[in-house]
């Protein structure tokens, strides 16, 4: 019988959590300038997030939700070749993309289809027992 896959996931936000870096943010993204996928799904134009998305349940409640001055140095250095944002798994201190910028931008802006997304892929690396890990 094969142990339960356990681990740690991450959304990650191709943005800045400062105030600083959430200006900048909203003047770039109002000019057509830079988009997160990430955060058209969780706030859209509303800064205290969309209503699906503040009461989150199941899976993306569990969901470690960081800006990318917010990683670790490790996670940092992991996903240094990898496009943000993503959803990352964290496996026995490796690193999976369970789902990278273009799935989420495919999601095109609904929390529902995101939810939908990221359970299909965790239910896909708990069959499998262990990732085949990307690093």
């Amino acid at each position: 019988m094969r142990a339960p896959c356990t681990f740690n996931l991450f959304a990650i936000y191709d943005a800045e959590n400062s105030l600083k870096g959430e200006l900048r943010y909203a003047l770039q993204k109002s000019l057509g300038r830079q988009s997160c996928a990430l955060c058209d799904i969780t706030h859209g134009w509303n800064p205290m997030g969309k209503h699906a998305w503040r009461n989150r349940k199941g899976l993306s409640a569990t969901l470690h939700w960081l800006h990318r001055n917010e990683m670790s140095l490790t996670l940092g250095e992991k996903l240094a070749e990898h496009a943000l944002p993503c959803v990352v798994a964290e496996v026995e201190d490796q690193f999976e993309i369970l789902i990278d910028s273009t799935a989420l931008a495919g999601c095109e802006g609904d929390f529902a289809v995101f939810e939908h997304l990221l359970e299909q892929k965790v239910q896909a690396l708990s069959a499998a027992g262990s990732p085949a890990v990307q690093s």
